[in-house]
Order: C-alpha cells, then sequence, then structure tokens
C-alpha cells in the first residue's frame, strides 16, 4: 500500500517540476521493478535460510544484554543461531555474514522466566541492527542476566514452547 502511495507522490512531484509525463513513468516503472526484485530478492534469501536452519534444529535470532552500560558493545544485537540441548537450554552460537559462519564461541541460557507481556515489534531506533523483516523481541529472564531475543514470531513461539512449556502469545 505504502509502495503505491509513494510511487504515485513520486510520479506527482516530478510531473510539477515539468519533467515530460512519458519519461515520468519509464522512471517510476524502473524505480518499481529495482525496488520489488530487491523485496523478492531479499525475501527468498531469508525464507530459504529459514529453511535450512529448520531442518538443522536451529533459528536465526538476534541477542542482546538490554540491562548493559550505554555504549557496551553488549547492548548492540549480536546475530547467531539459536538451538536446544537436551535440558531444553537455549545454546546462542554467533554467527556472521548471509552464511551465517559461526563467529567465537556458543553461549547457553537457562531461561528462568519470560516477559509476561510477550513478543513485542521492533522499536524504530532497533531496527538499524535487526535488519529481518517481521521480526519480534521477547525479553527472558537467564542465568546470564536479563536477555532480549529476538527472532520471527515462529521462533520466539518455539523458544517459549520448549523453555517454559507454553506460549501465551497470538
Amino acid at each position: 500500500m505504502w509502495f503505491a502511495v509513494a510511487w504515485g507522490a513520486g510520479i506527482a512531484l516530478f510531473i510539477s517540476w515539468g519533467h515530460p509525463l512519458d519519461q515520468v513513468l519509464f522512471n517510476a516503472g524502473l524505480w518499481a521493478l529495482f525496488v520489488a526484485g530487491s523485496w523478492y530478492f531479499d525475501a527468498r534469501r531469508q525464507r530459504e535460510t529459514a529453511s535450512r536452519l529448520d531442518s538443522q534444529g536451529g533459528m536465526l535470532v538476534y541477542i542482546r544484554y538490554p540491562d548493559s552500560l550505554t555504549g557496551s558493545l553488549s547492548r548492540l544485537w549480536n546475530t547467531g543461531v539459536a538451538s536446544f540441548d537436551e535440558t531444553s537450554a537455549l545454546k546462542f552460537q554467533p554467527a556472521v555474514y548471509d552464511t551465517l559462519e559461526p563467529s567465537g564461541r556458543p553461549t547457553t541460557f537457562r531461561v528462568l522466566a519470560a516477559t509476561p507481556s510477550g513478543p513485542r515489534s521492533i522499536e524504530r531506533n532497533e531496527a538499524k541492527y535487526v535488519t529481518h523483516r517481521g521480526f519480534q523481541v521477547i525479553r527472558f529472564s537467564t542465568d546470564k542476566g536479563d536477555i532480549d531475543v529476538a527472532g520471527r514470531p515462529e521462533s520466539l513461539r518455539k523458544i517459549l514452547d520448549t523453555v517454559t512449556g507454553s506460549s501465551d502469545f497470538g
């Protein structure tokens, strides 16, 4: 919806600046193809990554320590793969690049409690680090302190089911 509004506003703006209608429509069409192609390839890459991780028992997530000092690297979102061991502990393996190459050693979190309010949307000031569309955030109290976990709603539901035994959100 917003795409069509922006496209129409761009056409109106360029026409008001005196550009010929045929040139404006051609440029707007190329711009629309570029944006649509970018969205398509990004969505396809995300689906392929999610499918690959699902087959391996992992989930793409971002984790941070929200109560760390302002400016601390722990306050930034770290991307990686979450999985579970036999004891329902959340194992987080930091990863880099689109291929999710392991980076550093994994951290295991024993989840003590989840935020009662459930997942929330990612705030605008957080979105520059969490680059995937549709991700949500939930806070967990763990043996290593509070952590925020961002992931697809299905991933957060799976985490909640595993560590607390229920997923009480929509």
